[in-house]
């Protein structure tokens, strides 16, 4: 596109007709200039549809570990303006090593180089934000106010190109997984083409015209011989103010046989009925037509710039989020002493998870709510986890608040994170994908006598049990605790019976002891490839039953838990008759 030089007229109807002689919209892109932006989540387009295949099949299973592992807090961390996206993705819960490995290579990336969450979240997120979403909200430009704020926003563009480009040049052998290498080969595709070039010279060009402003129009005006005007039209409009000059030299300046176009339509002072016509209105009126004519020609090519430029940014954007949200609660995590860890994947055919030093991470928020500075070290107490053919379901028992619910979520959500294809909360982890993880967490309130709660927990087991197979997971909180004891006990050792033979692996933490007492001669009299074994929380009897928040395999525990307390709050009756004896003396 040629313009003329800042102190010649602008003429619009020329720039009109050079852009229509191009007979398309500009900028164009040569099939050989075909580019995509890498997919930060699926190594291809094939192992993409199969993972999203699974996730609308398992999305219509019950989704009470959403809530029961506080995936909606999770998600919240991870991306606080975008954690539906997170949710997504975590509750994908991926089965593919491929695609796991893919995207941990990625996060890790992110890890190694810490500037690259700077530029990606500087250029790519401001791009979205900024850019994509005012460029959507401006509608079509009819102005060239508007224009020149449409022109803005592709200057932008083309400046959070130049940035991702020239960073991935400097870092491009840092890089080790194969979706930042496609990046850098993205970003200087796009930066060294034709077509890109040519977007930059033009929106300058564009931006450094519109700068200088319509300052004024240039309108012709026909005389009869009585020097009575009776045609007028519009002959240019310019950059510059008109100058005013002597009295008489603008009167005579063309009348040394210089011709003057016009650019639009001769208007007549008289009508075909012999009446007259309004010469002002119809002059302003095709200024107003030619100004939008052009403008919306350039506006519907920058719209096309920007819709096939930004259809990929958006989703890389919320995909991009995603890791940065991850990168910060690892560091986050390390920097409060504690560790995560990349997951190494086994066959789903091992059913095995095992985990070093593992913690759960919501309870790990709400002890950096209350202690905002400091190690944590100290504060949060690490367990192992281990599922394999020595022990694949186990029934967690010990005192209230002993940390059985806390090692029961922290389990879960080990597992979803691995399968969401991030660093886990752990010092190591060996772990075999689940196909789906059903939770049965009664809250508090609920638990209790209750029948109408008891009903509600055999539709949700029915439901379970018709479902889950040998390569599920089962986390059980407190459950079957709204019936008579001996009835509770029945029917936990009924469902345990069914566990063994589906062959899940999982926790139940529950006060059944008698349940617990049970498992071996289950392990005997039921056939299962899945080993039931009893764990519990341990204490320091030496210091009235203090809970160490440790998680061992042994058999269940009878400690006086309650008599302990009973006894330190002072109301025994040895504690209250000594009281009154001595009232009496």
């Amino acid at each position: 596109m040629q313009y003329a030089q800042a102190d010649d007229i602008l003429s619009l109807k020329v720039i009109l007709n050079t852009l229509k002689e191009r007979d398309t919209d500009m900028p164009q892109v040569d099939s050989q200039e075909e580019y995509h932006l890498v997919d930060l989540l699926y190594p291809s387009e094939e192992k993409k549809r199969a993972c999203i295949e699974r996730g609308t099949q398992i999305s219509k299973l019950p989704q009470d570990y959403v809530t029961n592992l506080e995936l909606d807090l999770l998600s919240r961390l991870i991306c606080p303006e975008n954690s539906l996206n997170a949710l997504r993705i975590l509750t994908q819960l991926t089965t593919d090593p491929d695609v796991l490995n893919y995207r941990l290579d990625i996060l890790e990336d992110f890890l190694n180089v810490p500037q690259l969450e700077a530029v990606l979240y500087e250029n790519v997120h401001k791009l979205y934000i900024n850019e994509h979403v005012n460029i959507q909200k401006l509608g079509l430009a009819d102005s060239f106010y508007a224009l020149n704020t449409r022109l803005g926003s592709l200057k932008t563009f083309i400046e959070c190109i130049t940035n991702c480009h020239e960073f991935c040049q400097k870092y491009q052998h840092t890089f080790k997984s194969e979706a930042l290498k496609g990046l850098v080969e993205y970003f200087a595709s796009v930066y060294n083409s034709e077509y890109f070039d040519e977007v930059k010279r033009e929106t300058d060009e564009c931006l450094r015209i519109l700068a200088k402003g319509v300052k004024s129009v240039t309108v012709g005006i026909n005389f009869d011989d009585m020097m009575r005007p009776v045609e007028a039209m519009l002959l240019s409009v310019s950059t510059d103010l008109i100058k005013k000059k002597g009295r008489f030299d603008w009167i005579f300046k063309h009348l040394d046989g210089d011709a003057t176009r016009a650019i639009g339509k001769t208007h007549s002072l008289y009508n075909e009925n012999g009446g007259t016509n309004d010469l002002e209105a119809p002059l302003f009126r095709e200024l107003k037509e030619i100004n939008s004519e052009y403008i919306s020609h350039l506006d519907r090519a920058i719209r096309a710039y920007f819709k096939k430029s930004t259809e990929d940014i958006l989703t890389f954007e919320s995909q991009m989020s995603f890791y940065i949200g991850a990168k910060r609660i690892i560091d986050a995590v390390r920097a409060r002493g504690l560790e995560m860890t990349r997951p190494k994947y086994l066959s789903m055919e091992e059913r095995k998870l095992d985990a070093k030093g593992i913690f759960d991470l919501s309870f790990y928020t709400q002890m950096v709510a209350s202690n905002p500075i400091g190690s944590l070290k100290d504060k949060i107490i690490t367990n192992d986890s281990r599922m394999d053919d020595d022990g694949r379901f186990f029934v967690l028992t010990g005192a209230n608040n002993g940390g059985k619910t806390t090692y029961t979520r922290a389990v879960g959500i080990i597992q979803v994170l691995a399968q969401a294809g991030v660093y886990v909360p752990c010092t190591s982890c060996e772990i075999s994908p689940v196909d789906f993880i059903y939770t049965h967490f009664p809250k508090e309130e609920e638990v209790g006598l209750n029948t109408s709660r008891f009903t509600q927990e055999c539709k949700q087991f029915k439901v379970t049990v018709d479902n889950a197979t040998r390569y599920s997971m089962l986390l059980l909180n407190e459950s079957i605790q709204s019936t008579p004891p001996t009835e509770c006990v029945y029917i936990a050792t009924e469902l345990t019976k069914i566990f063994r033979c589906i062959g899940v692996r999982g926790v139940y933490a529950t006060h059944l002891l008698e349940l617990a007492k049970s498992l071996d001669k289950i392990n005997e009299t039921v056939e299962g490839d899945t080993k039931l074994v009893s764990i519990v929380t341990t204490v320091d009897t030496t210091a009235d039953n203090k809970r160490l928040y440790k998680i061992v395999r042994s058999a269940p525990q009878e400690f006086g838990y309650a008599k302990t307390i009973y006894e330190k709050f002072g109301v025994s009756f040895d504690e209250v008759k000594k009281r009154m004896e001595k009232e009496k003396a």
